[in-house]
């Protein structure tokens, strides 16, 4: 309960430091996110976690862009967000503020 306390703070210090640059704030929120659900052990065919420890353990190393590309980061954000209700409120507080609307799992 305190880690969703702290990362509902952070969400919105993100948006209180400059209310103006929407797109910083979806990249860091989603950011936020991605690490929230990976913290989770949430899991989608090996992405992220496995991904993340194979490289880490083996000379060979997946590109950057792996962990960078941001369709793949927000795909990664918005299914974790169907499987669990922590992730689906931090989604649906971004989605709020960047289009000032309610998100619903069917959207």
């Amino acid at each position: 309960m305190e880690d969703h306390k702290h990362i509902l703070e952070l969400l919105a210090n993100y948006i209180e430091e400059d209310p103006e640059d929407l797109e910083n704030f979806y990249d860091d929120a989603i950011n936020l996110i991605r690490g929230a659900a990976a913290d989770k052990n949430i899991e989608f065919d090996g992405y992220f976690r496995e991904r993340w420890e194979i490289s880490a353990d083996t000379i060979f190393e997946f590109d950057e862009d792996y962990f960078e590309d941001e369709g793949r980061r927000d795909l990664y954000v918005f299914l974790s967000a169907l499987v669990d209700e922590d992730i689906f409120n931090y989604l649906h507080y971004v989605w709020h503020h960047i289009y000032y609307e309610d998100l619903t799992k069917k959207l």
